[in-house]
């Protein structure tokens, strides 16, 4: 009697098993579902995106070689004692990025400067606008190059001591000065 019921035990259990249909059939699912949220994750890339999605905005300090002495921008940006925010933009970038700082500043322990690829003018006050055609200032900030292959767009936080203790590229960065302050107060 314990043969038998044994035996029915086991039958019942491979009865519950799913079988190699079923299983080939989820996994096919799962690895459709998986492609297609990956192409809708590239979809959703703009061209001055990072290349390397895993760098853009990773919201940690001291990542990829950090922290790293940061370069002057400009006289006196940064300078020691204070921490900075040193932002990258291409010249329809400029007045938007100008704009957001203007309605909701940074700190005013904060020096500010906005590096532009082109064009002149002014940032208005709290901010310091750099042209640098060649964008060798982000370069030197150790900015990706994002998928178009031209200037990049995105923002360092340099701390007290002058180093660089974060660096991004963020396309959409005069929308999202938020992090950018969460950042700041990081450091």
């Amino acid at each position: 009697m314990d043969e038998r019921r044994r035996r029915q035990d086991v039958g019942a259990v491979r009865a519950a098993w799913p079988t190699r249909r079923s299983l080939a059939l989820a996994w096919a699912v799962a690895a459709f579902g998986f492609a297609a949220l990956l192409a809708l994750a590239d979809a959703a890339s703009g061209p001055l995106d990072d290349p390397d999605p895993a760098r853009a905005r990773p919201g940690v300090l001291d990542l990829d070689g950090l922290p790293a002495p940061a370069p002057q921008v400009a006289a006196g940006v940064p300078r020691p004692g204070r921490r900075a925010v040193v932002f990258f933009a291409r010249p329809t970038g400029v007045a938007p990025l100008c704009q957001a700082l203007a309605r909701r500043p940074l700190p005013s322990d904060v020096d500010v400067a906005v590096v532009a690829n082109g064009a002149g003018g002014s940032c208005g006050p709290g901010a310091t606008l750099v042209v640098d055609p060649s964008a060798a200032h982000a370069r030197s900030f150790g900015l990706d190059v994002p998928r178009d292959g031209g200037a990049p767009v995105g923002y360092a936080v340099v701390d007290a001591a002058g180093r660089i203790r974060y660096r991004t590229l963020d396309p959409g960065v005069a929308a999202r000065l938020g992090e950018v302050a969460t950042m700041v107060a990081a450091v």
